[in-house]
Order: structure tokens, then C-alpha cells, then sequence
């Protein structure tokens, strides 16, 4: 899934998603510097407790949510 906030001029892009060959859970971080990360997980656990850290983040920081997700054709786990 990708998800789009803003803050300002400011953008954000988050992308979840399952990498099948490595069986993780990613989160991708598309900066509005332009920059990127990637943070992976081994179990679905430690991807939800770090996502709900990542949403009270976005919370402090101002972001706002600029629309509902867009699902991804493939990238998740079946």
C-alpha cells in the first residue's frame, strides 16, 4: 500500500509492502528531500508495532493523511 501525507509544501510517501523473496515485511520512506529508506521485519509483529510508532510520529510531526491509500497490484503476501 502507499500512503501520502503533507505537512505544509512539504510531501511523504510510505509503501508497505511483502518482499516474497526474502519473506519480510518492508517500509518504504520516500522523503520529500528525495531521499529513501527501506526498514525490514522477519516477523508481522515487529512491521505492526513499528507502524503504529511510525503513525503517533507522523502525528507529532503534523502530518496530515492527504487522501486514502492506493493498493498495490501485487507486493503483499497471499
Amino acid at each position: 500500500m502507499i500512503w501520502m501525507y503533507e505537512r505544509g509544501e512539504e510531501k511523504l510517501r510510505l509503501e508497505t509492502r511483502y518482499d516474497k523473496a526474502s519473506s519480510s515485511y518492508e517500509l518504504i520512506w520516500h522523503r520529500p528531500d528525495g531521499t529513501h529508506t527501506v526498514e525490514q521485519f522477519n516477523s508481522e509483529t515487529a512491521y505492526r508495532i513499528r507502524l503504529d510508532a511510525v503513525e503517533q510520529h507522523l502525528k507529532t510531526d503534523k502530518w496530515m493523511s492527504s487522501g486514502p491509500p492506493q493498493i498495490l497490484k501485487d507486493g503483499w503476501r497471499m
